[in-house]
């Protein structure tokens, strides 16, 4: 097997890797399954589950009790939904972080190959990618604007602070009224997650950049291994 076919593999190999990443951004659906089972666990602390509250609205028995316990079962629900939704944004950031040190390591697999053929025939990951997503100019200096990055920025995450924000003003006086103690644990269990969070955040930000450290970290690995191919 020669240079170049070596080089073909590990690049399929690694699209096929990025791929599955990528599905599993695409999966929102899936972490919506941590909400449900948030309310399935308030629910069954009262001896109740969802069938009882579907049943609710002709059995007067269970609504009864449904009615009794409704306080407590929101409560519970939005004392948990805070440190799930902080430990299930951290999927994504793993996808992302995982998709663009893929990415990167492809784009100079393709500035490789390219080079072996002495033609521009793989282009999307170092040439195309920069420019679309990364915000890097053209020739002309031209640049695009990230819609992915807005909608997150604008709609996206104010929505998630404003769920949490929520969350936090229902659980916190509720914890309070039981254990003032509790009540300092969650919410010091609350400001340690966000700030982890908005760690990961930045620095994912700096890595997806077409200048960022990832990306020259990855460009002097390959620039110390050239010397292994010659075009």
């Amino acid at each position: 097997m020669d240079i170049k076919e070596i080089l073909l593999q590990e690049y399929n190999n690694l699209w096929s890797e990025k791929e599955v990443h990528l599905q599993g951004i695409r999966k929102f659906h899936n972490y919506l399954t941590y909400i449900t089972a948030i309310g399935s666990l308030a629910l069954a602390f009262h001896g109740l589950n969802a069938q009882d509250v579907i049943s609710s609205v002709s059995n007067a028995d269970k609504a009864v009790i449904l009615a009794k316990n409704s306080s407590n079962i929101l409560h519970l629900f939005f004392i948990a939904f805070t440190p799930i939704l902080f430990i299930t944004l951290t999927f994504p950031i793993n996808d992302l972080f995982h998709i663009f040190a893929i990415g990167n390591h492809v784009g100079e697999l393709e500035r490789k190959i390219n080079s072996l053929e002495n033609k521009k025939l793989l282009l999307w990951e170092h040439g195309v990618c920069p420019k679309v997503f990364g915000g890097e100019p053209d020739s002309a200096g031209n640049k695009l604007t990230n819609i992915i990055n807005k909608g997150d920025y604008f709609l996206l995450f104010p929505a998630l602070f404003f769920l949490t924000a929520c969350s936090i003003y229902i659980s916190v006086p509720f914890i309070w009224s039981k254990s003032i103690l509790w009540s300092l644990f969650y919410v010091i269990l609350v400001i340690y997650m966000f700030g982890i969070i908005m760690y990961l955040a930045l620095k994912l930000k700096n890595y997806t950049s077409p200048t960022g450290e990832l990306s020259n970290i990855i460009k002097d690995v390959h620039k110390n291994n050239n010397d292994l191919i010659e075009p």
